[in-house]
């Protein structure tokens, strides 16, 4: 019977001639793999949206030995939150749609990883640049939990005024430059038989971003940060007053399209196609929400909402937001995986793949340029590059929607004439004022 001391002497020599292979040695870190990456370490990636696998070729390319194999669900809370909770979630996540995650509670938990490392880290593209670099101004706020940049949020969505290129050709009328200019092109419209200007008005959101935007273009940003940011009287703002008493000409000079308050978003838009109607706001996911839909001739078109009048301070000022949150867990497997599949997520290439193939623009900067795109999205690509850094944002929809819920909500209700200007604004203010002592709601701040 061999003695214990033996059986140790065996083991190690064992260890020896395998030469202690179990434990890979990371690589260094460097321009090419800042992350240091194991090369032959599978990627597990779950998203909502097949462009969320887009930069699996990329990364395939570099590290030819790793796996990785998207896997798309619209069911992510239900598939990935037990994931989670035992510890072992996937190694890069995009969360979109109905069942999106709810990256609030898993930011509190500690469940994400702070991707200030990725944004710092060499360009995929440029190795002289940094990732953050590469992107659009303004868009990484969208992220941002307590001053950490817990997730990037992908797609850039373009808000603006849509309407028919065609029709305005065959009936000589021209892209408003202000604010009195479309309320002008209103009246236009209005005698030649259309109804000028519609909005979904079940979903009054879309009333309420045009008055911001135009509030925001009038008085510059700090008009929405500190709406954001709950200040005392943020919603009393002579740029907000004016804003709201300006979209409210449009009930007062009967420019709203008949009916305008009984359509949803889809109906509004149909009207819109049909060529019942001239105007309507909205953000440029409307080409994919009615594809199919759109006659071949239209020309479907957005103009950016015009200013007040002739000296704002946002000129060139454009509302866009950043949706489509990716992110990669703290518990991650592969978390070196992870950032580096996301770091070739935005890439000019793959950006410009997704923009291609989904009709949607991305926050990586320029990588739209020179595509071959419909009217549609061309238009929106444009305005964004017009803009510049005046770029619109605000963030109170997403941290408190039940306030921003209620303040659309009023917005349809001056519209249609159930309250004075003076009375919208006391309500809103009001709301605003109780959220901001409600200290059960978590509270969040822009600088």
């Amino acid at each position: 019977m061999l003695r214990r001391r033996t059986l140790l002497q065996g083991a190690l020599a064992g260890a020896v001639l395998t030469g202690c292979t179990s434990e890979p040695v990371a690589p260094p870190v460097s321009k090419e793999n800042p992350f240091t990456v194991d090369g032959n370490a599978p990627v597990d990636l779950v998203s909502t949206e097949e462009y969320g696998g887009f930069a699996a070729a990329a990364y395939r390319k570099k590290y030819a030995a790793a796996a990785v194999t998207p896997k798309v669900t619209p069911q992510l809370s239900t598939q990935l939150l037990p994931r989670f909770a035992a510890g072992n979630p996937p190694d890069v996540v995009l969360s979109t749609g109905d069942d999106a995650l709810k990256l609030g509670r898993l930011v509190k938990e500690g469940q994400l990883t702070d991707l200030q490392q990725l944004l710092d880290a060499p360009s995929w593209d440029n190795q002289s640049a940094t990732v953050k670099d590469q992107l659009l101004p303004d868009m990484l706020n969208f992220g941002r939990y307590d001053g950490s940049q817990r997730t990037v949020n992908y797609i850039a969505s373009v808000y603006g005024i849509w309407y028919s290129a065609s029709l305005f050709q065959r009936n000589g009328w021209e892209v408003p430059r202000s604010w009195p200019d479309l309320l002008a092109l209103g009246t236009d419209m209005k005698a030649a038989g259309l109804g000028p200007f519609m909005y979904a008005g079940t979903h009054p959101y879309y009333l309420l971003e045009l008055v911001l935007t135009l509030a925001t273009k009038t008085g510059g940003p700090d008009v929405v940060k500190r709406i954001d940011n709950l200040d005392d009287g943020a919603w009393k703002d002579e740029s907000v007053t004016k804003a709201i008493n300006a979209v409210g000409e449009l009930t007062k000079r009967g420019l709203l399209a008949p009916g305008t308050a009984d359509y949803d978003h889809i109906g509004s838009q149909k009207r819109l196609l049909a060529s019942k109607v001239g105007m309507l706001p909205c953000g440029n996911w409307l080409e994919n929400e009615m594809k199919g839909l759109v006659p071949q001739d239209f020309a479907l078109t957005m103009f950016a909402v015009p200013a007040l009048d002739t000296s704002p301070a946002l000129a060139s000022g454009l509302h866009v937001a950043a949706t489509a949150p990716v992110l990669v867990p703290d518990k991650a497997k592969n978390k070196a995986g992870g950032l580096e599949y996301l770091r070739a997520m935005l890439s000019a290439d793959v950006a410009a793949q997704v923009t291609s193939e989904s009709s949607q623009l991305t926050i990586v900067r320029g990588a739209a340029d020179g595509l071959e795109m419909s009217t549609a999205l061309s238009s929106a690509r444009d305005l964004l590059a017009s803009a510049g850094d005046q770029l619109i944002t605000w963030y109170f929809d997403d941290w408190y929607p039940e306030f921003a819920t209620a303040a659309a909500a009023a917005t349809g209700q001056f519209m249609a004439g159930g309250l004075a200007q003076a009375e919208w604004t006391a309500r809103i203010q009001a709301a605003a004022d109780k959220l901001k002592q409600d200290n059960a709601v978590t509270k969040y701040h822009r600088d």
